[in-house]
C-alpha cells in the first residue's frame, strides 16, 4: 500500500471544500505508460479562513499495475509492475502538483494472472510512447495483439451441467430464503416454458408494477407467481426516477456534475435520499449509475457518464451504489461496456485493446462491482470487437463473472440486440444472449406469449443454447431477486420503513396503482364517471402498435346555458387535449382526438372533469392504422 499524508489549509477570505489528487508516473518500461495517471483523490470538509485538515491518501501497488496483453514483458495476459522509479505527484488537479514521493521496483513483478479475453479480431494499430536518446517522448504505433484462441471451444468448455428437471415438489422462493431447499433443487422444479419466460422482462409502463417505469422483471406470469417468484420493478435512470404518468419525483444533479464534486461522502449521502424516493414509489433498482467513460464531447449519453478518469468513475459508481444499498434497492450499472457513440448506437462496433479495456473501459465497472457490490448491470446496444455486449462471452462471463467473482444479473438495454460470432445482430436471438449469461432480454409485452418473437425455444431445440444455461440464468435471477424489497413485499412481510413511507402516498399515485386494466385490441369503449372532480384512470394494454384515437360524443345537460364545461385527457403525464362544451349545447357532440401513433405496448389515458354537468353516450379508443 502506498499512502501520503497531505495538511490542507484554506488561506483565502471565504469557506470552502478542496479536492486532493494523488497521480503515479510509472516508468515507461517495455509497455508504454500515460505520463501521469490519477490513483487516488479525496475531498476536504468545509474549511473557514485559516483552518487546515490533515487527509491521508492510499492506493494498494496492484492499482498501479499495467496489464500486458501482448507478452512484450514475459508475461502475458497479466497485470505486471515493471521495474523502475515510480513517482508521486500531490495537488488539487494534474496540472497543480508537486512530488511527494517514490519508490523502486527492482525486478519485473506479477501482480494479477489472468486468461486473455475479449481481444479484438481486427487488426489496428495503437499509439505507445518512444522514448528518445534525449530522453523526451514522442508518439509511436505498433500494432494490437489480436484474438490467439477459439471463442466457441471456450464456450463449449465451459458449459454448465443441467439440473434433471423434477417438476413442482411444493417448493416456493422463500424457502430458499429460509434455508428450507438449495436454489438447485427450486430451480430443477421449473419447467422449459418457465424458464423461458423467465428470462424475459416485461414494459414499458408493464401494469404489473409501479405505473410509469420501465420494465417488471421476475414472476411475469401466473406459473411463475405460483413458485413464489415476485416481479421487480425498474426505472430510469440516472438522473433521478422517471415515471412517465406524471408522479413527481426528484431531479438530480447528472453523474457528470456529480463527478466534479470529487466527494464521495455527499454523494453517497444523496443517493440515501434517493433510496427512500425508490421504497417509496416500489422500484426495486434504478437504471444507473451510467459509467462509460467520456471519449467523444459528441457522445449523446455523456451526461449520464462520469468522467474520462475510470477511478473517478468508479469511486463515484461505488458511493450511489452504497447509498441505495443502505435502504435494500440497488442500481443497474450500465452500459457494460465501451458505449462511446450515440449516433448508430446499435451498429457501431466498439474495436478496442486488450490493454484499453481492462486499464481504462472496464475498470469503472470492475470497482463497482468489487468495492461497490453491484449486483445488477446493463449491456450495451453497441458491438465490441466482434460481439454485441449482450451477447459477448468474454465480456459478461469470462471477465465479469469469473474474474471479478459477479454473481448478479445482466440485463439489456431496452430493445437490445444479440449476435452469434461473424452473424448479423437481431433482437430475438435469446439463445446467444442466455448462453453469454446476459440473464434478462428487457423487455417484451408479454413474456408467455413471445410478442417480440424471440428464438428461445428454437434455440434449446437446435442445441444454440441449452438447458442448463437457461437454469443458470433463472438462478442468477432468483438470486437478486431475493436481495430485494419486492421480495419481502411478496412474502407479505412489511418494513417499519415501509410503513412509514406509504404515509406519503398521494391519492392520485394510489389511484394509479389501482387503474383499470384495459386490453385494447382494435377498439374498445370506456366507462367514465362523470361528476365532478372525477378522475378515470386505465391502464391500456395495446395488442399491435400504429395509430389510435379517441371519440368521444357528449352532450350538456346542465341547467346554466352560460356554463362551461371542460374535460380533459392525459396519456401518460401529458395533457392531450381538454374538450370544452357549453351549458347550452344540448345535442349530441363528437370530438374526434389524436393520440398519435402509439409505439409502447402500453400507456396510462386519465379523463379529468373538473365540472360537472355533461352526459356521455359513447368514448371509446380504435386503431386506424397498423404499424
Amino acid at each position: 500500500m502506498v499512502s501520503v499524508q497531505v495538511t490542507v489549509t484554506n488561506t483565502g477570505e471565504h469557506h470552502g471544500k478542496e479536492v486532493v489528487q494523488m497521480y503515479v508516473e510509472a516508468p515507461q518500461g517495455k509497455l508504454g505508460k500515460p505520463l501521469r495517471s490519477l490513483c487516488a483523490f479525496a475531498k476536504t470538509k468545509t474549511l473557514q479562513p485559516g483552518e487546515s485538515q490533515q487527509l491521508t491518501l492510499s492506493c494498494s501497488k496492484k492499482s498501479l499495475a499495467s496489464y500486458d496483453d501482448s507478452g512484450i514483458t514475459g508475461h502475458k495476459s497479466c497485470y505486471v509492475l515493471e521495474e523502475g522509479t515510480y513517482f508521486f505527484h500531490v495537488g488539487n488537479s494534474v496540472r497543480h502538483t508537486t512530488l511527494a514521493g517514490s519508490f523502486e521496483v527492482d525486478t519485473i513483478q506479477v501482480t494479477e494472472r489472468l486468461t486473455e479475453a475479449l481481444s479484438p479480431v481486427v487488426a489496428f494499430e495503437r499509439m505507445k510512447p518512444v522514448i528518445l536518446d534525449s530522453g523526451e517522448i514522442e508518439v509511436g504505433y505498433e500494432p494490437v495483439p489480436l484474438r490467439s484462441y477459439s471463442l466457441q471451444d471456450r464456450i463449449e468448455k465451459n458449459r454448465p451441467k443441467a439440473i434433471p428437471y423434477t417438476g413442482d415438489q411444493g417448493w416456493k422462493l422463500s424457502d430458499v430464503a429460509d434455508g428450507k431447499v438449495s436454489l438447485e433443487e427450486f430451480i430443477a422444479q421449473l419447467s422449459e416454458e418457465d424458464l423461458i419466460c423467465l428470462v424475459r422482462g416485461e414494459g414499458m409502463n408493464s401494469p404489473k408494477v409501479t405505473p410509469g417505469t420501465a420494465g417488471a422483471f421476475g414472476g411475469v406470469t401466473e406459473e411463475l407467481l405460483g413458485f413464489g417468484i415476485p416481479i421487480a420493478c425498474c426505472a430510469d435512470g440516472p438522473s433521478g426516477i422517471r415515471m412517465d404518468v406524471g408522479t413527481v419525483a426528484f431531479s438530480l444533479p447528472n453523474g457528470t456534475c456529480l463527478a466534479c464534486t470529487f466527494n464521495e461522502q455527499l454523494v453517497e449521502e444523496l443517493f440515501e435520499f434517493l433510496a427512500l424516493e425508490l421504497r417509496k414509489n416500489k422500484i426495486d433498482t434504478i437504471l444507473g449509475p451510467g459509467m462509460n467513460i467520456h471519449r467523444h464531447p459528441l457522445n449523446g449519453r455523456n451526461f449520464e457518464y462520469f468522467s474520462e478518469d475510470p477511478l473517478v468513475t468508479g469511486k463515484m459508481a461505488t458511493a450511489q451504489l452504497k447509498g441505495l444499498h443502505r435502504y435494500g434497492v440497488t442500481g443497474t450499472i450500465k452500459h457494460f461496456a465501451a458505449n462511446n457513440q450515440e449516433y448508430e448506437r446499435n451498429n457501431v462496433e466498439a474495436v478496442v485493446s486488450e490493454r484499453a479495456l481492462r486499464e481504462i473501459y472496464l475498470r469503472g465497472f470492475e470497482i463497482a462491482v468489487k468495492e461497490g457490490g453491484a449486483y445488477s448491470i446493463m449491456s450495451a446496444y453497441n458491438p465490441l470487437n466482434g460481439l454485441w455486449t449482450a451477447s459477448n462471452y468474454d465480456l459478461l462471463t469470462t471477465i465479469l463473472r469469473e474474474e471479478w467473482g459477479f454473481n448478479g444479473i445482466v440485463m439489456t438495454d431496452w430493445w437490445a440486440k444479440g449476435n452469434d460470432e461473424g452473424e448479423p445482430a437481431t433482437r430475438q436471438n435469446i439463445a446467444a444472449m442466455i448462453r453469454s449469461q446476459n440473464d434478462l432480454y428487457m423487455v417484451t409485452r408479454n413474456a408467455k406469449e413471445n410478442t417480440n418473437n424471440d428464438n428461445a425455444a428454437e434455440g434449446l431445440k437446435t442445441g444454440k443454447v441449452t438447458i442448463a444455461e437457461f437454469q443458470r440464468s433463472a438462478m442468477n435471477i432468483c438470486r437478486v431477486l431475493m436481495k430485494l424489497p419486492t421480495f419481502n413485499r411478496f412474502r407479505g412481510i412489511i418494513s417499519e420503513l415501509d410503513k412509514e413511507l406509504e404515509k406519503y402516498v398521494t391519492e392520485e399515485e394510489a389511484a394509479l396503482y389501482n387503474a383499470k386494466q384495459i386490453e385494447l385490441v382494435d377498439e374498445v369503449s370506456l366507462e367514465l364517471d362523470a361528476e365532478k372532480g372525477a378522475t378515470n384512470i386505465f391502464h391500456i394494454s395495446v395488442k399491435e402498435r400504429g395509430k389510435y384515437e379517441i371519440m368521444f360524443t357528449c352532450r350538456s345537460i346542465t341547467e346554466s346555458p352560460l356554463a362551461q364545461i371542460p374535460v380533459s385527457f392525459f396519456m401518460n403525464k401529458d395533457l392531450i387535449t381538454t374538450v370544452t362544451i357549453t351549458g347550452d349545447e344540448r345535442e349530441w357532440k363528437t370530438e374526434v382526438i389524436d393520440l398519435g401513433y402509439i409505439f409502447h405496448n402500453n400507456f396510462y389515458l386519465k379523463v379529468y372533469f373538473s365540472q360537472g354537468g355533461i352526459e356521455i353516450s359513447t368514448c371509446k379508443i380504435r386503431r386506424i392504422s397498423s404499424e
